[in-house]
């Protein structure tokens, strides 16, 4: 069943295109949105959101285009999880979480807040009173509030120590709700999600099962994200190049190490070893020394 769908989305800021004809299905198990800044994984979401347009292509809300979708039904199916800092600091806790629901309700709101993990106490605390961590549940909460079947986080763990970030994943791992996940770190999207799809320069590189992905990207980008993931033990990751990207061709060949000639013609998507991948040399990378 798919949740949400975008079909060939271009999306644009004034006349600057910056996702290019992304296609992508939002399925049960959790799915990864994969990329670095600037890669368009968080204007995707937002247009997945609907708050966003596109300038061409359309977001689908099961079989219904989104803009042809009930928006009542679609904000209570869907809802946000931003970082801590979108909280409202002038707002109690409790009633920031209070505030999704149609009427007052304490016992509703202690509910969630055992859900998340956190003392019903809290919610007379305001959120500079609060941990990172504390903050990020009650993020969480508030979006549960409305008991939604979907779940669009936008780099929930990123501004939180390690132990922090563990404890909310396992949060989010044991909800029923299923996710959608923003993130630039292939660790923490190997936790949560069971298909991910690599960005890079507002398009998708690299499709299909996490774990595939993480143990033989065959994508030299995806490879290069997965080896900026820091192992307890092993060499400190290698600095990564930042050319911009190439305005023909393959977009990533100003910084792939196996770029040739052919790479000035852009890759079209195609199946290799269970996995759809945009890459002139992708059986190179999955075959090479960095690629076992």
């Amino acid at each position: 069943m798919t949740l949400l769908r975008a079909d060939n989305v271009v999306l644009s800021y004034g006349k600057r295109p910056v996702v290019h004809g992304v296609s992508l299905d939002v399925v049960p198990g959790g799915v990864g949105l994969i990329g670095e800044s600037g890669s368009g994984k968080t204007t995707l979401a937002r247009a997945f959101l609907g708050l966003l347009t596109p300038t061409s292509g359309s977001i689908w809300y099961g079989t219904h285009p989104l803009k042809n979708a009930d928006m009542k039904a679609f904000r209570r199916d869907v809802q946000p999880v931003f970082q801590a800092e979108s909280l409202d600091p002038r707002m109690r806790v409790g009633a920031s979480i209070a505030e999704a629901l149609k009427k007052p309700a304490q016992e509703r709101v202690a509910e969630l807040m055992k859900q998340v993990g956190l003392s019903p106490d809290l919610v007379i605390r305001r959120p500079h009173e609060l941990s990172g961590g504390q903050r990020q549940r009650v993020v969480i909460a508030r979006a549960l509030a409305v008991g939604p079947k979907l779940l669009i986080l936008d780099e929930p763990t990123s501004a939180l120590d390690v132990t922090v970030q563990a404890r909310i994943l396992d949060l989010l791992a044991g909800l029923d709700t299923e996710r959608l996940l923003i993130t630039h770190n292939l660790s923490v999207v190997g936790r949560l999600c069971r298909t991910s799809h690599v960005l890079f320069a507002g398009r998708v590189v690299e499709s299909g099962p996490t774990d595939t992905l993480l143990e033989r990207p065959s994508h030299p980008y995806t490879r290069a994200l997965r080896d900026a993931v820091p192992v307890l033990g092993g060499e400190p990751p290698a600095a990564g190049r930042s050319a911009p990207p190439a305005e023909t061709g393959c977009p990533f060949r100003s910084r792939c190490p196996l770029a040739v000639q052919e790479c000035e013609q852009p890759p079209p998507p195609r199946e290799v070893e269970g996995r759809t991948v945009a890459c002139h040399r992708a059986e190179e990378v999955l075959t090479g020394p960095a690629g076992r």
